[in-house]
């Protein structure tokens, strides 16, 4: 943490705390979530004339709209969108300061400050190097265990925009800045805060990716050399018209709206393994959302199982909170506790899943046809497009058997 925000902190602290509202200012604040070794800024803005408080959470091209935000007593209460977390902080001489809180794990998070009216990143430096708009990545964990990735990245300037893909999803929308031979860039979506720094010695990247407070990785880039990940949509080769899900094991976690296999005969049927949790799986949500929308719901039947890091009466509360804010469509059941081999238990030709969220793709008569491991979201541009063209491409086949 630097000597400016230290003395921010402090200030903040030592001062008495009263009247919350009393000249706190509208519009663009620059956030930092204080990790022990980094801190990751963030940028949202916030407007309190209304009889409730809004927050937008800015990543680049994403704006995350948060309309549940509260003052309770000296304090600011921003709920992570859909996620069981929040950023709780005490304003104070012209700044905020608190912590981010992860509900689910009952104990209190990172720091977190804000200031008014300050930019993500300054201006560094009138000089920049180039980096190309596909990057080939190498990540190192601690123990030495490597793990292949894409790098997507749109520069303007000093100003760098992308995100990540890798074989469990993609990390989202990051947004930073390029310094001399240097970059930084950030992303914060209420379940991650992740910095990437990265720096050009004789044409290579390389450089550091802080995950989480006291977690980070190496990572080592190419230009040239760019391996392709896993395709994530698999096909069941080995006996395709003899396996069927085990319903009563998909929703194993409880009572919750128990599916009727009956309803579900001679529907080409899409089954959405996911978590509340899981920024991922929001914006495969958020797509199969609309895409359902435009659907026959005699042809076709599509549900959610969500697997979630509580019991069954919290999974049933995340299953309510989240169907009704983003206006699901479609049912959601509870599979169980937050486990990628429990998910794949129902499956019996499965094996495992690789991450959520996974779509299982049956047919007609009701086998088994397709897999499809994690999922390239809108941040990823061409892949997500991809996605979009696959996916219809899959169904429309099974929907005209």
């Amino acid at each position: 943490m630097n000597i400016f925000f230290r003395a921010v902190i402090f200030f903040a602290i030592a001062a008495p705390l009263q009247g919350f509202t009393q000249g706190i200012k509208n519009g663009d604040w620059k956030g930092i979530i204080h990790y022990e070794e980094v801190e990751v800024p963030f940028t949202f803005s916030l407007d309190t004339n209304n009889a409730s408080v809004e927050v937008v959470i800015k990543n680049g091209e994403e704006e995350i709209k948060i309309k549940t935000a509260r003052i309770k007593d000296d304090s600011l209460i921003i709920p992570m969108y859909v996620f069981d977390s929040e950023l709780r902080a005490v304003y104070k001489g012209g700044i905020l300061i608190g912590e981010w809180h992860k509900n689910y794990k009952k104990e209190k998070g990172p720091q977190f400050t804000a200031i008014h009216n300050q930019p993500r990143y300054g201006s560094k430096s009138s000089v920049a190097t180039s980096i190309a708009n596909k990057l080939g990545i190498t990540f190192t964990q601690p123990s030495g265990q490597t793990s292949e990735a894409i790098g997507l990245f749109k520069q303007n300037g000093n100003t760098l925009t992308g995100s990540v893909i890798t074989a469990v999803g993609d990390f989202r929308y990051f947004e930073g800045i390029v310094y001399g031979d240097s970059f930084s860039i950030s992303s914060f979506d209420g379940v991650h805060a992740f910095l990437m720094l990265g720096v050009n010695i004789n044409g290579n990247w390389s450089g550091v990716f802080h995950y989480e407070n006291g977690y980070s990785e190496t990572w080592t880039s190419s230009s040239t050399n760019i391996k392709e990940l896993e395709k994530p949509f698999s096909v069941i080769t080995v006996e395709p018209h003899v396996h069927k899900p085990y319903y009563d094991i998909l929703t194993a976690g409880g009572e919750y709206n128990a599916i009727n296999a009956d309803e579900l005969d001679g529907k080409v049927i899409i089954i959405q393994l996911m978590g509340t949790w899981c920024p991922n799986s929001l914006d495969q949500t958020q797509y199969l959302t609309n895409w359902y929308k435009k659907q026959n719901k005699n042809k076709l039947a599509l549900m959610a199982v969500t697997y979630e890091p509580g019991n069954k009466e919290y999974s049933e509360k995340r299953i309510d909170y989240y169907s009704k804010l983003l206006n699901i469509p479609y049912p959601m059941y509870i599979g169980g506790r937050m486990s990628k081999g429990q998910a794949a238990l129902a499956f019996p030709n499965m094996g495992k899943i690789n991450a959520f969220p996974t779509l299982v793709l049956i047919d007609k008569q009701g086998y088994i046809r397709y897999i499809h491991s994690y999922f390239n979201g809108p941040a990823t541009g061409d892949y997500y497009l991809q996605f979009d063209t696959e996916f219809n491409e899959r169904v429309n086949e099974l929907l005209e058997e």
